[in-house]
């Protein structure tokens, strides 16, 4: 099956917007991660709730950060669906870092409804986690690490 320029193009946009989010969830910024949903979209993160508008997501996002020291959110394996302006996509993350001082890890899987507005946004992202440790007898350093 031969893609389009058009789907490509849409594809990479659509993974921009996934590393975007990395990125933004990475320097604990709540109002980049924010910015990345339509207005009316949806994060859904099961076990901590369904946060619907911006407003909702930003306090959210405010309030999850809060227990971070130190976070690494990396998208790994994906899978993009294309219908138009609107799309879905599942993306498996690993996370790991320092919350309330107890190191976390959480390999999970984003399931994402995606929408063209002037660019693409995040119409819904649900967050089911597959994996997680909390604590462990290794020390955790966050960044920037002491000298060696």
């Amino acid at each position: 099956m031969e893609a389009s320029l058009n789907s490509i193009a849409d594809r990479l946009a659509i993974s921009d917007l996934v590393a975007d989010f990395a990125d933004a969830v990475n320097r604990l910024d709540a109002a980049a991660v924010t910015a990345l949903f339509a207005p009316d979209g949806v994060w859904e993160v099961v076990n901590w709730g369904t946060h619907q508008g911006r407003d909702d997501i930003r306090a959210f996002a405010d309030e999850l950060f809060s227990h971070w020291a130190g976070l690494m959110h990396c998208a790994h394996t994906s899978r993009v669906w294309l219908d138009g302006d609107r799309a879905t996509g599942r993306w498996h993350v690993t996370e790991f870092g320092l919350r309330d001082g107890e190191e976390l890890r959480v390999g999970g899987v984003y399931r994402d409804e995606y929408v063209r507005l002037d660019g693409w946004a995040f119409a819904r992202r649900r967050f089911d986690i597959l994996f997680r440790r909390i604590g462990g007898s290794a020390p955790v350093e966050t960044y920037p690490l002491s000298e060696l």
